[in-house]
């Protein structure tokens, strides 16, 4: 065994010195051939002689191994050329080695490694035996087990698959023998190597032989938090065990075992963020999911609910209790023994199809009745009930979304709609700003109180109706009801307050409307709804920065047909709506979604005083908005109840100082986006479309995509830059001072991570087809590495 010093002394080496090394000491290496430019340019036929002699048979890689390659500071990583399935014939590889020498700098000592390919491939990646940025105590292994090539991960040319793997975790819990072999080699270097974070890239054969393909340093070190993995080994015992004390029975619940996941029914994800800061997620707590969202259901005819709550925190990442979300869904009334059996086979149809986990109510739990409940219910749960079982919850459905849609004064709708109401003219109160803080407490907690009883427990009630009007008109275009390019017709035919803004910024541009009067209107809007570090439209200077929009979108009148109707109408009697027509149940529709837009406009108006209020209660007792945005809401208002224990610059200075430690090791947590057993704390596969953040920086700014067709470079600086694939072709931007990157498709572990990671340039890598088209489609964008937060900001 070789001794510590021996063993750094190699990992300082170049890239092909160290293969050479662990190819002798049995690590099983892809047999290495190299020599330096000097070597070459004076002996280049008999180089040429040695390789054929070496490799007979054998496509090849001809790479390069400089020293200016995997030092401590940089991995220089796909900075020069790699030539991969070479011909075993002298000319190929003379093309190949003169390439690969014409990337490099003047010195004579670079090498050019030669191995033969890697064939039949049926895994390959690179595995961190670190978090890139900041050391978290996970292996990342990022990998593609679908093309059979070798450097799909390092090039970034596709969206590939990304598994963390906490130190501790069980052998046993692995499902994935090639995992399995990937931790054998993940161990076996770490004895090699003890001490020295890693980046290591493998392949793996059909016949599930390893091979190693590059060992070098993570160059990232310094940039490290301190003591993170002894933070997060400490709290993830305590994580385990709570995870699995969610999994068990609870009482007053049905079900047998929950699943968690940060994107089902009110999806935090979105709203809050899946890392949010404590005042933000205090706040959607209070606002809605402490209570609120379960009493707007019970409004409707679903389950009086037990007391538990829709969103749990994970060391403060956001999650939704799928179990508790699934009851609530249930009709009131519906037999124990049935409910049982329903919120077990629909947690089991998630927990068989993760990837539905953003889209339950449409493709796992029917939430109302609509004209295919009968065909998709025998489609996924043929076998759950009984005949007679299912004839009672379908008419319990029924008799549910019957009443919702029947336009009556007192319906949920319309008693929503005119709450909504109340809580608009509460808002043309102003309130007496006393200048002392206790006071502002005093307001924020009246504000909270009227925001929740007459905004978002109206407003919930509204989004259920339009989930309910959505998925009848769903199944009225899949009953050839009508189709769906008139349905679309239908939600043009109409504005709602969304359409309104549009129209009125394009007004502004046109100066057609003053700013004064815009801002009097959508002055409260902001990006992040509950953030309080997200600048509203009012106190955003570049807001009006834009040119004039042609072609607006016009509204066309809309009419069901004769036959539309018609059709409809049929499908109406034939599943037991008898006293509602076509025409009722477009107006509900339209009522829905123009009430849902219009409701969600109100109450954040709330939200954004109540959040204005904030500042200016942190500005009297001396706290920045950074600051606040680590004290929950509920540090705030217990001046109201009990006095404090210290002066309050000090009192409050301590909380936050331990919210921004907690936050900070929040971040470094890998949970995926669907827990599914105790398992998945340990080992945690991300979702395909889901970005991997690079940093904890957060930036507000611009987008510019670039492609490689771009003709003339627009100017970069501190812009954030969209390209599709994370290339290393694309170097060059890092030389322009760009504020941060995003690409479509890349891992955890390619170039553009690597190197942004290096730069400290915050950046989100295999976002997903959608996720950036929308950024692209927008004005601006906002990144959030600290809370892997990315969403457009779209003005207009």
């Amino acid at each position: 065994m070789l001794d510590k010093k021996t063993k750094e002394y190699l990992l300082t080496g170049t890239k092909a010195e160290t293969l050479e090394f662990l190819e002798n000491i049995e690590y099983n290496v892809p047999s290495v051939f190299y020599f330096t430019v000097k070597e070459w340019k004076e002996n280049k036929l008999d180089l040429i002689e040695k390789v054929l002699a070496k490799y007979e048979g054998n496509l090849l890689a001809i790479r390069s191994s400089t020293k200016a390659e995997d030092t401590a500071d940089s991995s220089m990583a796909g900075a020069f050329e790699s030539i991969l399935n070479v011909k075993l014939n002298a000319e190929s590889i003379d093309k190949a080695v003169e390439k690969v020498i014409a990337s490099f700098d003047e010195d004579q000592t670079n090498q050019i490694l030669v191995q033969p390919m890697v064939t039949n491939v049926a895994m390959s990646g690179v595995i961190m035996t670190q978090v890139l940025d900041d050391g978290s105590p996970y292996y990342v292994v990022n990998y593609d087990d679908k093309t059979g090539l070798t450097d799909t991960v390092t090039s970034g040319a596709t969206v590939n698959k990304t598994v963390y793997i906490y130190y501790g975790v069980d052998r046993n819990d692995f499902d994935s023998p090639f995992l399995l072999l990937v931790l054998d080699l993940i161990e076996a270097l770490k004895l090699t190597f003890p001490n020295i974070p890693l980046d290591i890239e493998f392949a793996i054969n059909k016949s599930m032989e390893m091979s190693l393909l590059q060992v070098r340093k993570i160059t990232t070190v310094n940039t490290w938090k301190m003591h993170i993995t002894d933070q997060v080994s400490d709290r993830m015992l305590y994580l385990k065990e709570y995870v699995g004390q969610l999994m068990q029975n609870r009482p007053h619940l049905y079900g047998q075992k929950t699943l968690l996941g940060f994107m089902p029914d009110w999806n935090p994800a979105e709203m809050i963020g899946v890392v949010p800061h404590p005042l933000a997620m205090s706040l959607y707590r209070e606002l809605i999911t402490k209570r609120v969202w379960s009493v707007a259901r019970e409004k409707m005819g679903y389950r009086k609910m037990p007391n538990v709550e829709l969103m749990i925190s994970l060391f403060g990442r956001a999650y939704i209790d799928v179990r508790n979300s699934i009851n609530s869904f249930l009709p009131e009334g519906l037999p124990s023994a049935i409910s049982e059996k329903m919120v077990n086979a629909y947690i089991e149809r998630l927990n068989k199809f993760p990837f539905l986990h953003d889209k339950i109510e449409f493709e796992v739990v029917h939430t109302a009745y609509d004209f295919d409940f009968e065909k998709n219910f025998q489609e996924r749960y043929p076998d759950v009930l009984s005949r007679e079982e299912f004839l009672n919850y379908k008419g319990l459905l029924r008799n549910l979304t019957i009443k919702a849609i029947d336009d009556k004064y007192e319906s949920s709708l319309n008693v929503a709609i005119r709450d909504i109401e109340i809580l608009k003219s509460i808002q043309k109160v102003k309130y007496l700003q006393d200048g002392n803080s206790f006071s502002i407490a005093d307001q924020i907690n009246t504000q909270i109180d009227e925001c929740k009883n007459y905004g978002t427990l109206p407003f919930s009630i509204i989004a259920r109706h339009g989930f309910i009007a959505e998925g009848i008109l769903r199944s009225a275009v899949s009953n050839k009801g009508i189709s769906e390019e008139r349905v679309k017709e239908f939600k043009s035919s109409f504005n709602t307050v969304a359409g309104e803004l549009s129209e009125d910024f394009q007004r502004v541009l046109k100066n057609e409307l003053s700013k004064d009067e815009y801002l009097s209107k959508y002055g409260h809007l902001r990006p992040g709804s509950y953030d309080i570090l997200s600048p509203n439209y009012a106190n955003r200077e570049d807001l009006f920065e834009g040119i004039p929009r042609k072609n607006q979108h016009s509204i066309k009148p809309f009419k069901l047909s004769k036959e539309e109707t018609s059709k409809i109408n049929i499908l109406l009697g034939e599943h037991g709506f008898d006293n509602i027509k076509a025409e009722d149940l477009f107006k509900y529709a339209k009522k829905a979604i123009i009430g849902r837009e219009y409701a969600k406009f109100i109450f954040t108006k709330h939200l954004s005083e109540i959040l204005e209020n904030m500042a200016e209660w942190g500005k009297i007792e001396g706290f920045t908005r950074d600051q606040l945005a680590m004290l929950s809401i509920e540090d705030v208002l217990s001046v109201l109840i009990a006095p404090l224990t210290d002066d309050t610059k000090s009192y409050y200075e301590r909380k936050i100082d331990k919210a921004e430690n907690n936050f900070s090791v929040a971040s470094s947590f890998k949970l995926s986006y669907l827990i599914r057993s105790v398992r998945d704390v340990h080992i945690v596969p991300m979702q395909r479309s889901e970005a991997n953040f690079i940093g904890n920086r957060r930036i507000e700014a611009e987008v510019v995509e670039l492609t490689p067709y771009t003709k003339e470079i627009p100017l970069l600086e501190n812009k954030i830059i969209c390209i599709e694939g994370a290339d290393p072709g694309y170097d060059w931007i890092f030389t322009r001072n760009i504020g941060g990157l995003i690409t479509k498709y890349g891992g955890a572990n390619s170039h553009m991570a690597i190197r942004s990671a290096e730069l400290n340039i915050p950046a989100a890598i295999g976002c997903g087809e959608q996720p950036y088209n929308r950024i692209v489609a927008a004005q601006k964008c906002l990144l959030d590495c600290q809370r892997k937060n990315l969403e457009p900001i779209e003005l207009s």
